[in-house]
């Protein structure tokens, strides 16, 4: 009876002993602040979620918020507070500390979100990384969209006069220089504000990728869409996490992240963002949007007007100890393969 007593209480410490380390779970939030139709969270958030999941069996959760923790231009100060553990964050609200992967944001970069996103993380291991632009925290990877055009409600972009007087909504960085060298008259906002500032007249259209009209469901309000091919620039997303939260995560699981991070992320949530963006272009086109390329004439206007844009970030490389012009060859050699 007493030995009987003894192996069921032994057998009950056992069970516990195997249950206890599979039982730890460290949660990881992520806060959404953007749409929850929008394709960074549907094509880069829920992935991140789900991989991460499955590759640590279950030890790392990332977990969503059941509303936004903070503004779309405080995410790294969330982390960095604790406030949240994870980001995926506009890199042009960081730019005067991070400046390099702008790269990606220069005109004529882009021929699709999958390759840009791809490109940019490769050329930040390879060439950014010394810099420690995101000291603190732990990069994992990269998303750019697919490029950004001109959408608007006025008129047809035949030459860069016609940007004179027109209402663009941009993102801060360099959208905002963009639309300055071509005479038009950018307005910074959030993402989430573009469907106000569209709708109510506060703006006569944006330079943004053309996911947008879609995304923030302003299509009804657009006349006009001027591609650029290659585009006239792009927006970078950074995913990171805060650098104690990953110091804190077994080295098992750190290396189970990495495997499905990186090039492999950053390649998934790009697919997503082409394939919504296609589908935003064939919604404009039910909806009569008139939907033309620039012309060889336009292509050559613009490429003049923003030449400085490189040469502006090649300088700001340079300060910071990278080779401006190897960078950019080496992203194109990437992207434009």
């Amino acid at each position: 009876m007493k030995k009987s007593i003894l192996f069921s209480l032994l057998g009950g410490v056992a069970i516990m002993a195997v249950a206890g380390p599979a039982a730890a779970q460290t949660k990881l939030m992520l806060d959404v602040w953007i749409p929850n139709k929008h394709p960074i969270k549907t094509g880069l958030m829920d992935k991140l979620q789900s991989d991460v999941d499955s590759v640590t069996n279950g030890r790392v959760k990332i977990l969503f918020p059941a509303s936004k923790l903070s503004a779309s231009s405080k995410q790294w100060e969330a982390v960095e507070s604790g406030i949240s553990d994870v980001a995926v964050s506009y890199t042009g609200w960081y730019r005067n500390r991070i400046k390099l992967p702008a790269l990606a944001h220069l005109p004529f970069m882009v021929p699709s979100s999958e390759k840009a996103s791809m490109a940019i993380w490769r050329t930040q291991n390879k060439f950014f990384d010394k810099a420690g632009e995101f000291k603190g925290m732990k990069l994992i990877a990269f998303l750019t969209h697919n490029g950004s055009h001109i959408a608007n409600s006025k008129r047809e972009i035949k030459t860069v006069d016609d940007f004179k007087g027109l209402k663009i909504r941009a993102s801060a960085g360099e959208a905002t220089e963009v639309l300055n060298l071509l005479g038009g008259n950018p307005v910074v906002t959030s993402g989430p504000k573009i469907f106000e500032y569209v709708s109510k007249g506060v703006v006569d259209g944006l330079l943004d990728g053309m996911h947008a009209p879609r995304a923030f469901k302003i299509i009804r309000f657009l006349k006009y869409v001027t591609k650029v091919p290659g585009s006239l620039g792009t927006i970078t997303f950074a995913v990171f996490v805060n650098g104690k939260k990953w110091d804190g995560l077994s080295v098992a699981d750190q290396k189970a992240i990495e495997g499905i991070a990186g090039d492999k992320l950053s390649a998934y949530g790009g697919r997503a963002f082409d394939s919504f963006t296609n589908g935003s272009f064939a919604e404009m086109n039910k909806e009569g949007v008139s939907i033309k390329t620039a012309s060889p004439e336009l292509m050559a206007q613009l490429k003049e007007r923003l030449q400085p844009m490189r040469d502006t970030w090649v300088k700001a490389a340079a300060a910071k100890g990278v080779d401006g012009d190897a960078a950019i060859a080496y992203y194109r050699s990437q992207a434009f393969n």
